[in-house]
């Protein structure tokens, strides 16, 4: 080998980003395309069927890696999505919505209408795992030895996969296709700082039985990147109504990224639980369904929470 050649593991590296690279381009152009269908007059109903296709692809993705813990866990995961995004369907979705948003900026209904969603799909989903909290047989156990999977508790699945993206509907509805498109860039534009300056200079690894690729450098510089992009957004003029100017941008910035950063993790504990890398193979080297929205699962509903008090509502 010449000296000035590369380092087999330095241009394995090199080639790994650029796969990673090329299906998050494809990706993010697909997003893109759902966004645009996103801002026709029909946005929320389109905004709600993504939401409902992507949570019951990461529940399919929890049943295939063995992780809920009896055989009911799956359905009734599916009967929590499917009870929430009706309820989040009733209240802002169409003519639902116009009892909601009348012009007087008062978020009060919006939050019970929130809450209410979000509670009524996990009571279904709990009443739907009735069989299974009486004592039904597990579906793979608790063994902790070699590669055999280690679910985990139901109420942990259904809060954290089954639930989380419909907060999209009232971010969508609430704030505009600006809304729904910037919390998208935040939620995202942390986890790409963070894997390039990681893979390029990152030493440290401060969760190394959790995500042994995270690095103290792809975490400081994800938080920078997500909470700058957020006072730019405001400042650019993308996103209207903020209550504190720049301010807004920021804080919105830095929560949405300390959020993201959490899911990224709860999601990798998963799949340690689950002995598996990647929740999938869909997408290549980037994984399956989970490993592309773990940013969002412990975002969407704080945020959607956290909008009217950083926002006024546009229309």
């Amino acid at each position: 080998m010449t000296p000035d050649a590369p380092a087999p593991a330095a241009a394995s590296r090199r080639a790994k980003i650029l796969r990673r690279t090329r299906v998050g381009a494809t990706l993010a152009l697909a997003v893109v395309g759902i966004l645009w269908a996103a801002s026709l007059p029909q946005g929320p109903s389109i905004t709600l069927g993504v939401a409902t296709v992507v949570t019951l692809w990461s529940i399919f993705e929890l049943q295939r890696m063995r992780l809920f813990r009896t055989r009911f866990g799956a359905p009734a995961a599916t009967v929590a999505a499917l009870a929430c995004a009706a309820l989040v369907g009733r209240a802002f979705v169409g003519e639902g919505a116009a009892g909601l948003f009348d012009g007087t900026a008062d978020p009060g209904r919006y939050w019970a209408a929130l809450a209410l969603a979000i509670a009524g799909g996990l009571v279904a989903g709990l009443a739907a795992l009735g069989p299974a909290l009486l004592g039904a047989s597990a579906a793979g156990g608790d063994d902790t030895s070699g590669d055999v999977p280690r679910p985990a508790p139901h109420v942990v699945l259904v809060a954290m996969v089954a639930l989380p993206l419909f907060a999209l509907v009232p971010i969508r509805t609430y704030g505009g296709i600006a809304a729904l498109a910037s919390y998208l860039v935040l939620a995202k534009i942390g986890d790409i700082a963070g894997y390039y300056f990681g893979s390029l200079m990152g030493k440290r690894h401060p969760f190394p039985n959790i995500s042994p690729g995270k690095t103290v450098a792809g975490c400081v510089a994800s938080l920078v990147a997500g909470t700058a992009v957020g006072g730019v957004l405001v400042a650019a003029g993308a996103l209207e109504g903020a209550r504190f100017g720049v301010a807004s941008g920021l804080l919105l910035g830095a929560a949405v990224n300390v959020l993201a950063q959490a899911g990224d993790l709860a999601e990798s504990v998963l799949k340690r639980r689950a002995k598996v890398k990647d929740s999938g193979t869909t997408f290549g080297p980037s994984g399956g369904m989970l490993d592309l929205v773990d940013s969002l699962l412990l975002t969407a509903v704080p945020i959607a929470f956290l909008w009217p008090l950083l926002f006024r509502w546009p229309a």
